[in-house]
């Protein structure tokens, strides 16, 4: 019998080299597997192994764990391997390689044997198996998968969800391409327990657990959020990035500041060490155009130098008259592997917004006799020069190292830049008359601002020893400081509108907004963190940590000349030693269910000044959570159930002017309670069956038992949250279609709009409202594929915003999106 070819990879400096013997059974194929007799209790290695062909996995296998590999190709020809990542022994990481291929190994002392069921070309389900490796690539991309083995956003510990005490909720890099999310916006309007509300044409708040999100991570770098001017932090492009981790409540122990809603970390995309490129084309309603590429592999022979490229051009108009927005990006990322333990990366992102007619505020809840008003939704108030241009760069460079010991260190530098240029002309204000569409006015001005924040983080994560057993300890810092200039222009001429807002069209001549002064703002946080995870037992866990802030603000405005409305200011903040702890217990109460309790803060500094003059005391959250979570498949379906408290203290509330200064004058409120209990579900419920489920209830209240209303969009959120999406693959000769769909449904929601008539505030209500959004997928072949979505199916009309200047903004239609992509 002629012997069968063998693949060779690197000698094992791991095991000890041993003789091989070759087996041949006529009846199955085999391929023999030299490991040395020390493989299967051989000590963890740092894999990433992406999901690719058998026999190049079994390569990588062989090259990243330092082994010697032999095995027939013709053996794994057509067999596609699950991903591996993380530090695993050799025989784990080779059992979740041939994981549902149907190949079995056995151990004969120094020689592993496989064995496989005849038949070629099996495609493995999607899972991806995890731990703490270099680089902590606990990646999703090609997966398949609706969920991921583990995550480091909540506590920089590399942990299953089931082994974080705190809701997780991850979108992955499949489920962002079933539903066809381009923008963040998309992923959150999709995500389970958030709720969404329109501003206008261009601003978005999302919002979790009664609370609006403030807190925007790039690979866990805190970066700041201006809900004013948004620049761009609800508008980012989901081409660069792997996944989000969403998680929820109070996250002070690794953001430091913001809400006790969510923190929204955003993973991006990294390089891979073998060859692959797509070129991604989508056509959708309202002549939306858009073509992404994507390129990645190796930069020399041995990929220990890995690139990654990622460009996007985008050309919209809207369901909105004269609205259109382009878009354009670019990410580059280079990986190099300095020696074995030590790895350094580098990389830039750029994104430049450019949209045209964009509308402040919304429509005229009433017409002058207190009618409510009917426009439609296409009816756009905005001129057709008006625009929120922004720019968005990046700059990231880290260096890890891991040693002996497992120990790891890694420093992280990162620079973002924002440029927002925004010039508004809005025929958003006043009430028409009913008749003659008479009495409105404009909402304009002109700002901008030039904002730099660097940050550094450096943190140390690894195993230590007490009581005679082993428990993680992570502890670092971090500084960030940022400095934002600008020019301030006079937007105080007022002008109305001489004809009917009936008849606008967007088309009115601009005026000069004079440059009258200028502005810096300059903000510096810096802190200290530590978390530890204790296993006391075997089915416990403990996480305590803690984090140390300090924050110091300042604000500048200097005008040329001072009057009434423009008058030089400057207004300062300072807190020292802020402390923000964090408290975790996990029980496993067997192999697939474990229970939970966490305790997590956070703080907001605050910059409102009192009556006297003093700067008020930052507002605190804390949340406090009890839950049951769940795992199933080797992880592959993850399933969680909530009950949470969320307190916050120390709110600000606007209580008058400062005749002098023109500014506001605030004071602090005990605050708001929040209650309630979130479930979700996200996963592979049978192979080729993805699902991603939740249901949030949420019931927030102040002090005195009232409905909480936001500012300056003065409006309460959806108590009730429940978001549905699943796929299925259909089986045998349909094995190449893929169908899906979901429902987006949320309970009502109030706003406030003033009624001069009787010298109060209407509270008006969006009723509850479903969303109905369908998908299909067709592979052509194993490089094209195309995918339609339809959102909206049944033309839902409803608002998606309350009581921004007494106005209100509808959602979006009816929409088709095709997109078809050819992969290299």
């Amino acid at each position: 019998m002629q012997r069968p070819n063998l693949s060779l990879t690197p000698l094992s400096i791991a095991t000890q080299r041993r003789s091989v013997r070759h087996t041949w059974l006529s009846s199955a194929f085999v391929a023999s597997v030299l490991l040395g007799t020390s493989f299967a209790q051989a000590a963890p290695v740092a894999l990433n192994i992406p999901s690719q062909a058998l026999a190049s996995a079994l390569n990588e296998l062989g090259k990243q764990a330092n082994l010697q590999i032999l095995y027939s190709p013709d053996q794994v020809q057509g067999i596609k391997s699950r991903s591996v990542s993380g530090s695993l022994e050799p025989v784990k990481a080779l059992e979740s390689l041939l994981q549902g291929s149907g190949i079995s190994y056995q151990l004969n002392g120094d020689t592993v044997i496989l064995t496989a069921p005849q038949g070629k070309g099996l495609e493995l389900g999607a899972t991806t198996v995890t731990g703490q490796g270099m680089g902590d690539s606990l990646t999703t991309e090609d997966t398949r998968s609706y969920t991921t083995g583990a995550s480091n956003s909540s506590t920089k510990l590399a942990l299953s969800l089931r082994e974080t005490p705190q809701t997780v909720t991850v979108v992955t890099r499949q489920l962002m391409d079933d539903q066809a999310a381009q923008s963040i916006g998309d992923v959150l309007r999709n995500a389970p327990g958030i709720s969404t509300q329109a501003y206008d044409s261009d601003r978005m708040e999302y919002s979790a657990r009664g609370y609006a999100i403030t807190n925007f991570q790039y690979d866990g770098v805190n970066t700041l959020y201006d809900g004013v001017f948004d620049e761009g932090a609800t508008k980012v492009d989901m081409a660069l990035y792997d996944r989000v981790d969403i998680v929820k409540g109070a996250t002070g122990l690794l953001s430091g500041s913001g809400e006790p809603s969510a923190t929204v970390n955003l993973i991006r995309k990294k390089p891979t060490r073998d060859f692959k490129a797509s070129v991604t084309a989508s056509a959708g309603s309202w002549d939306n155009y858009r073509t992404e590429g994507d390129i990645s592999g190796p930069l020399n022979e041995d990929g220990s130098v890995r690139g990654r490229m990622v460009a996007v051009y985008q050309d919209a108009d809207s369901y909105r008259d004269h609205y259109s927005r382009k878009n354009d990006v670019f990410y580059g990322i280079i990986e190099a592997d300095l020696t074995p333990d030590t790895l350094f990366t580098f990389g830039m992102d750029y994104q430049n917004i450019k949209p045209r007619g964009s509308s402040w505020t919304g429509n005229p809840y009433y017409f002058s006799n207190y009618t409510k008003t009917d426009f439609s939704r296409s009816f756009n108030p905005a001129t057709d020069w008006s625009r929120r241009d922004v720019q968005i760069q990046s700059t990231f460079a880290s260096l890890e190292h891991r040693f002996a010991n497992d120990w790891k260190i890694k420093g992280t530098l990162t620079q973002q830049t924002n440029d927002h240029d925004t010039l508004l002309g809005s025929a958003s204000g006043g009430m028409p008359d009913p008749v003659t569409g008479k009495g409105m006015f404009f909402y304009w001005g002109q700002w901008e601002g030039h904002r730099v924040q660097n940050t550094f983080d450096i943190n140390a994560t690894g195993p230590f020893t007490l009581f005679g057993r082993e428990h993680e300890l992570v502890v670092g810092a971090t500084s960030q400081t940022s400095r934002q200039t600008g020019a301030t222009f006079d937007g105080s001429e007022f002008r109305e509108l001489s004809s009917s807002i009936f008849d606008w069209n967007g088309k009115y001549p601009r005026p000069d907004f004079p440059k009258n002064g200028k502005y810096e703002t300059n903000q510096n946080q810096n802190s200290a963190y530590i978390a530890a995870r204790f296993k006391p037992a075997d089915d416990w866990s403990i996480i305590l940590g803690s984090r140390v802030s300090d924050f110091q603000y300042n604000s500048t405005y200097k005008y040329y000349e001072q009057t009434s409305t423009f008058q030089d200011n400057k207004t300062t903040a300072k807190q020292h030693g802020e402390v923000t702890p964090y408290a975790g217990v996990v029980y496993d109460i067997n192999d697939n269910y474990s229970v939970y309790g966490s305790y997590t803060s956070i703080y907001k500094p605050l910059t409102e000044q009192s009556s006297s003059g003093a700067t008020l005391a930052p507002t605190e959250g804390n949340s406090y959570e009890l839950g049951l979570k769940g795992e199933y498949f080797d992880g592959r379906l993850n399933a969680s159930a909530a009950l949470f408290r969320t307190e916050q203290k120390n709110v600000p509330v606007q209580v008058g002017t400062n005749a002098n200064t023109n500014l506001g004058i605030y004071e602090s409120l005990d605050g708001a309670t929040t209650n309630g209990i979130e479930l979700e579900l996200s996963g592979e419920l049978m192979p080729d069956w993805n699902l991603m489920a939740g249901y949030t209830y949420a019931r927030t209240r102040s002090d005195d038992g009232e409905r909480v209303y936001g500012y300056p969009l003065e409006t309460t959120k959806p108590e009730n949250v429940a978001r549905l999406f699943t796929t299925y693959r259909l089986p045998g000769v349909m094995n190449k279609v893929t169908v899906g769909g979901g429902v987006n449904w949320q309970s009502p929601f109030y706003g406030k709009i003033y009624n001069d008539a009787k010298g109060d505030y209407d509270i008006i209500e969006q009723h509850s409202y479903a969303l109905v959004n369908l998908m299909t997928r067709y592979e052509y072949n194993q490089h094209l594929t195309f995918n339609l979505n339809a959102n909206n199916v049944f033309d839902k009309k409803y608002l998606s915003g309350l009581g921004n200047f007494n106005t209100t903004y509808y959602g979006e239609p009816r929409s088709l999106m095709l997109t078809s992509k050819y992969t290299f």
